[in-house]
């Protein structure tokens, strides 16, 4: 073990600082896009976020990964009315609970989060590697002075060392959606509906005529109105943690492999548009934002969804990602919903027992402010127990980071 040790060095530093994209590719595999979506992420910024990493290296080469970001968290500004003054009058008398400093392990762009590994590196090497990792991640924190350490949006192959499911307390967050594509042509896929279902569906399609769609990746002609959807949709959100600056969706079609961009038109006016990773593997609905009167005038929602199932038919993808939010309305769409956690724990050891004592009650209290939905979700069965596992993430359009759900 010791020999191992001196072979390894961990570093805390601003962003990716050190950390090359060929380290990046080869920490976070495809099909994940983590490592590209940090890279872009690191240069565009997100206001009222610093940006950092750990970095453990076995001889200068990197091994692990922790993606960090630093916030202060305010959970008034996410409530309106006499839940604002309540909130703002709690903070005055305990802000480590209701204002608190949060340091997360964590994607901020609304992937279901993972950690970076080198999938060559041997089992005992990781090991010491992950302990060193973790001790710096706690040492920052006090460092930092901050009230909660936690592990953001991890779903169950964010690819976690057992440990953590002993030292962090657990709560469920948004789930994200999920589609499998085990249908060969629209017409199977629409029979699974009831009759009343596939009714609806088929009147909403009926103004489709009218609706004009554009896949591309060059949305330079676009993107004053892209960015303007982005932000409206962003100001409607009930929860919004982090908005992303316009570089990001300039930049991403160049920066992260598989991204395109689908613009829904009536007459010239762009009403929509859709942000997807697309692979073989799977499609990846990151973000959709829509002008509210054009879009529901038009179902663009409900088009959007059966042009995205359309595209993974014609191209034998699997699987269709379908992001966090709107649950109930892609469990009626022919959705399952896979679960993902916030792992976490308080500074003052009082509050984390509080904390810890009454996960039901922190689910309930969470739900009222709208991060995620107050009722349990089930798992599908395709999915694991909640475990410390070596499979990548799978990503999914996230809530947060400017409101990338549906």
């Amino acid at each position: 073990m010791n020999e191992v040790m001196n072979k390894l060095t961990c570093r805390c530093v601003e962003g990716l600082d050190g950390v090359s994209a060929a380290d990046l590719l080869r920490l976070f595999p495809e099909p994940s896009s983590t490592g590209p979506l940090l890279s872009l992420l690191q240069e565009s910024g997100i206001d009222g976020f610093v940006i950092r990493s750990i970095v453990v290296s076995k001889d200068d080469l990197p091994v692990v990964l922790l993606p960090l970001f630093e916030t202060h968290f305010d959970l008034s500004t996410f409530v309106k009315g006499w839940a604002k003054k309540s909130l703002k009058a709690a903070a005055r008398i305990i802000p480590s609970v209701f204002q608190p400093r949060i340091l997360a392990v964590g994607l901020l762009v609304g992937e279901w989060s993972e950690i970076g590994i080198d999938p060559k590196t041997d089992k005992a090497t990781l090991g010491e590697a992950f302990n060193m990792a973790f001790d710096a991640l706690q040492a920052l924190a006090v460092d930092l002075k901050s009230d909660i350490l936690a592990l953001y949006n991890f779903n169950d192959y964010g690819r976690l060392p057992g440990e953590i499911f002993k030292k962090f307390n657990r709560v469920q967050c948004q789930p994200c959606a999920r589609l499998e594509i085990d249908f060969n042509s629209m017409e199977e896929f629409l029979s699974r509906f009831s009759k009343a279902a596939r009714k609806d569906l088929r009147r909403k399609m009926r103004v489709s005529d009218e609706v004009r769609v554009i896949r591309s990746r060059d949305i330079s002609p676009y993107m004053e109105k892209i960015y303007r959807l982005y932000l409206e949709t962003v100001a409607r959100s009930p929860v919004t943690f982090g908005v992303n600056k316009r570089l990001f969706f300039e930049k991403i079609c160049e920066r992260v492999p598989g991204t395109e961009y689908t613009l829904y038109f009536v007459q010239e006016a762009l009403a929509a548009f859709n942000l997807l990773v697309v692979k073989q593997e799977s499609m990846v609905d990151k973000y959709f934002c829509m002008d509210y009167s054009l879009g529901r005038k038009h179902n663009i929602y409900a088009l959007s969804w059966l042009e995205n199932v359309r595209i993974c038919v014609e191209r034998k993808i699997p699987l269709y990602y379908a992001g966090q939010g709107a649950e109930k309305t892609k469990s009626h769409l022919g959705a399952t919903l896979v679960p993902g956690y916030i792992f976490y724990k308080h500074r003052l050891p009082v509050i984390d027992r509080i904390l810890s004592a009454s996960p039901a009650v922190n689910n309930k209290f969470l739900s009222r402010l709208r991060f995620w939905p107050g009722g349990s979700q089930k798992q599908p069965p395709s999915v694991p127990p909640c475990q410390g596992g070596s499979l990548n993430a799978a990503p999914g359009k996230g809530r947060f980071g400017g409101v990338g759900n549906r």
